[in-house]
């Protein structure tokens, strides 16, 4: 027991300074979005299923974002079809998607970066 208390302080010991600060990178704050699901069928007749749990990063408090804007990202996303979708890299069109879906919210225009949390794609 003596072991596992000694390797989990020194383990703990970088991270003395960034807690002391109040982060390692600053005050960001983090808004979740909500779970955003889009169904796509392929040229080949395959059901295909997308799930998505993402974070927008802030840099100052008191940022809020509308509920709706799961809708949105949703609609944006279903707007294209399983080849365009799956083309390259999915979680960075989702990204780019919702960044760009977010800024343009009213109160949410200095949103920093959107972060996937959980990306399932079937």
């Amino acid at each position: 027991m003596k072991r596992r208390l000694f390797l989990g302080a020194v383990l703990a010991l970088p991270a003395l300074p960034a807690l002391a600060s109040g982060g390692a990178k600053g005050n960001e704050v983090f808004v979740k979005l909500p779970t955003v699901n889009v169904e796509y069928w392929d040229e080949a007749g395959i059901f295909h299923m997308v799930v998505v749990d993402a974070s927008v990063v802030f840099h100052e408090q008191g940022t809020k974002i509308d509920k709706t804007i799961g809708i949105l990202i949703s609609h944006a996303l279903s707007a294209m079809t399983w080849e365009e979708f799956s083309r390259g890299n999915p979680a960075a069109t989702v990204k780019a998607i919702a960044l760009d879906l977010v800024r343009k919210q009213p109160g949410a225009e200095k949103a920093v970066e959107v972060l996937l949390g959980r990306l399932i794609i079937r």
